[in-house]
Protein backbone atom coordinates (compact mmCIF):
# COMPACT_ATOMS: atom_id res chain seq x y z
CA UNK A 1 0.00 0.00 0.00
CA UNK A 2 1.38 3.39 -0.92
CA UNK A 3 0.73 6.51 1.10
CA UNK A 4 0.13 9.96 -0.25
CA UNK A 5 0.69 13.00 1.92
CA UNK A 6 -1.20 16.24 1.48
CA UNK A 7 0.77 19.30 2.48
CA UNK A 8 -1.03 22.61 2.88
CA UNK A 9 -2.25 25.29 5.24
CA UNK A 10 -5.49 26.59 6.68
CA UNK A 11 -6.30 29.25 4.11
CA UNK A 12 -4.16 31.16 1.63
CA UNK A 13 -5.52 34.69 1.78
CA UNK A 14 -3.31 36.34 4.40
CA UNK A 15 -1.95 39.84 3.79
CA UNK A 16 1.14 39.21 5.92
CA UNK A 17 2.18 36.48 3.45
CA UNK A 18 2.79 39.12 0.76
CA UNK A 19 6.55 39.33 0.08
CA UNK A 20 7.23 36.46 2.54
CA UNK A 21 5.45 34.00 0.25
CA UNK A 22 3.56 35.79 -2.50
CA UNK A 23 5.44 38.01 -4.94
CA UNK A 24 4.97 41.64 -3.95
CA UNK A 25 3.16 42.63 -7.14
CA UNK A 26 0.97 39.54 -7.48
CA UNK A 27 -2.70 40.54 -7.31
CA UNK A 28 -4.82 38.80 -4.67
CA UNK A 29 -7.02 37.23 -7.33
CA UNK A 30 -3.98 35.14 -8.36
CA UNK A 31 -2.90 34.09 -4.86
CA UNK A 32 -4.67 30.71 -4.92
CA UNK A 33 -3.17 29.87 -8.28
CA UNK A 34 0.30 30.73 -6.95
CA UNK A 35 -0.34 28.85 -3.68
CA UNK A 36 -1.47 25.75 -5.59
CA UNK A 37 1.84 25.73 -7.41
CA UNK A 38 3.57 25.06 -4.08
CA UNK A 39 1.08 22.98 -2.07
CA UNK A 40 -1.31 20.12 -2.88
CA UNK A 41 -4.14 21.08 -0.54
CA UNK A 42 -5.68 23.90 1.47
CA UNK A 43 -8.31 24.10 4.18
CA UNK A 44 -11.16 26.43 3.33
CA UNK A 45 -11.57 28.08 6.70
CA UNK A 46 -13.84 30.97 5.73
CA UNK A 47 -16.65 28.48 5.09
CA UNK A 48 -16.86 28.04 8.86
CA UNK A 49 -18.08 31.64 9.21
CA UNK A 50 -20.34 31.93 6.16
CA UNK A 51 -21.34 29.78 3.23
CA UNK A 52 -19.25 30.80 0.22
CA UNK A 53 -21.15 31.61 -2.96
CA UNK A 54 -21.43 29.19 -5.85
CA UNK A 55 -19.23 31.56 -7.83
CA UNK A 56 -16.53 31.46 -5.13
CA UNK A 57 -16.44 27.65 -5.11
CA UNK A 58 -16.30 27.63 -8.92
CA UNK A 59 -13.47 30.18 -8.97
CA UNK A 60 -11.45 28.16 -6.45
CA UNK A 61 -12.03 24.99 -8.46
CA UNK A 62 -10.99 26.67 -11.69
CA UNK A 63 -7.95 28.44 -10.17
CA UNK A 64 -6.23 25.26 -9.00
CA UNK A 65 -4.61 22.32 -10.80
CA UNK A 66 -6.43 19.03 -11.40
CA UNK A 67 -4.65 17.21 -8.56
CA UNK A 68 -5.40 19.91 -5.95
CA UNK A 69 -7.61 19.11 -2.94
CA UNK A 70 -9.77 21.38 -0.81
CA UNK A 71 -10.52 20.37 2.77
CA UNK A 72 -13.67 22.32 3.62
CA UNK A 73 -14.44 23.37 7.18
CA UNK A 74 -18.19 23.04 7.66
CA UNK A 75 -20.28 25.93 8.92
CA UNK A 76 -20.28 26.71 12.63
CA UNK A 77 -24.07 26.91 12.29
CA UNK A 78 -24.04 23.10 12.10
CA UNK A 79 -21.36 22.44 14.73
CA UNK A 80 -21.56 25.31 17.20
CA UNK A 81 -25.11 26.64 16.98
CA UNK A 82 -27.13 23.53 16.11
CA UNK A 83 -24.53 21.34 17.85
CA UNK A 84 -25.15 18.54 15.33
CA UNK A 85 -28.91 18.39 16.10
CA UNK A 86 -31.59 18.78 13.43
CA UNK A 87 -29.01 19.64 10.79
CA UNK A 88 -30.19 17.70 7.76
CA UNK A 89 -31.27 20.76 5.75
CA UNK A 90 -28.17 22.75 6.72
CA UNK A 91 -25.86 19.84 5.83
CA UNK A 92 -27.63 19.34 2.49
CA UNK A 93 -27.27 23.03 1.65
CA UNK A 94 -23.62 23.16 2.67
CA UNK A 95 -22.62 19.94 0.93
CA UNK A 96 -24.55 20.91 -2.18
CA UNK A 97 -22.51 24.08 -2.42
CA UNK A 98 -19.19 22.36 -1.63
CA UNK A 99 -19.81 19.78 -4.38
CA UNK A 100 -19.14 22.57 -6.89
CA UNK A 101 -15.47 21.77 -6.25
CA UNK A 102 -16.11 18.48 -8.09
CA UNK A 103 -13.10 16.13 -7.98
CA UNK A 104 -11.15 18.64 -5.92
CA UNK A 105 -13.48 18.28 -2.93
CA UNK A 106 -11.56 16.59 -0.15
CA UNK A 107 -12.72 16.01 3.40
CA UNK A 108 -15.50 17.99 5.02
CA UNK A 109 -14.26 19.00 8.47
CA UNK A 110 -16.75 19.23 11.33
CA UNK A 111 -14.89 21.04 14.12
CA UNK A 112 -16.88 20.68 17.32
CA UNK A 113 -16.81 23.39 19.98
CA UNK A 114 -14.44 22.74 22.89
CA UNK A 115 -17.32 22.80 25.38
CA UNK A 116 -19.38 20.17 23.54
CA UNK A 117 -19.37 17.06 25.67
CA UNK A 118 -19.75 13.55 24.37
CA UNK A 119 -23.22 12.45 23.35
CA UNK A 120 -23.27 9.16 21.47
CA UNK A 121 -26.92 9.47 20.49
CA UNK A 122 -26.41 12.89 18.90
CA UNK A 123 -23.28 11.70 17.12
CA UNK A 124 -24.97 8.60 15.71
CA UNK A 125 -27.96 10.60 14.53
CA UNK A 126 -25.72 13.20 12.90
CA UNK A 127 -23.54 10.63 11.15
CA UNK A 128 -26.64 8.93 9.74
CA UNK A 129 -27.60 12.04 7.73
CA UNK A 130 -24.18 12.64 6.16
CA UNK A 131 -24.10 11.99 2.42
CA UNK A 132 -22.28 8.82 1.42
CA UNK A 133 -19.40 8.88 -1.03
CA UNK A 134 -17.70 11.88 0.58
CA UNK A 135 -14.96 12.07 3.20
CA UNK A 136 -16.17 13.41 6.54
CA UNK A 137 -13.82 14.33 9.39
CA UNK A 138 -14.92 15.15 12.93
CA UNK A 139 -12.57 17.15 15.15
CA UNK A 140 -13.47 16.46 18.76
CA UNK A 141 -12.16 19.17 21.04
CA UNK A 142 -13.49 17.96 24.38
CA UNK A 143 -11.72 15.06 26.06
CA UNK A 144 -14.97 13.21 26.83
CA UNK A 145 -15.10 12.15 23.16
CA UNK A 146 -11.80 10.28 23.41
CA UNK A 147 -13.31 6.88 24.07
CA UNK A 148 -13.32 3.51 22.30
CA UNK A 149 -17.13 3.57 22.01
CA UNK A 150 -16.93 6.82 20.01
CA UNK A 151 -14.33 5.28 17.71
CA UNK A 152 -16.66 2.30 17.16
CA UNK A 153 -19.50 4.66 16.23
CA UNK A 154 -17.25 6.41 13.73
CA UNK A 155 -16.42 3.15 11.97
Amino acid sequence: MSLYYYIGTSGWHYDHWRVRFYPEKLIKAKWLEFYAGHFTTVELNNSFYRLPSEAAFATWRDSSPANFTFAVKVSRFITHIKRLRNTEEAVDNFVGRARILDGKLGPLLYQLPPNMHRNDEVLESFLSILPRGLKHVVEFRHESWLDDKVFEILR
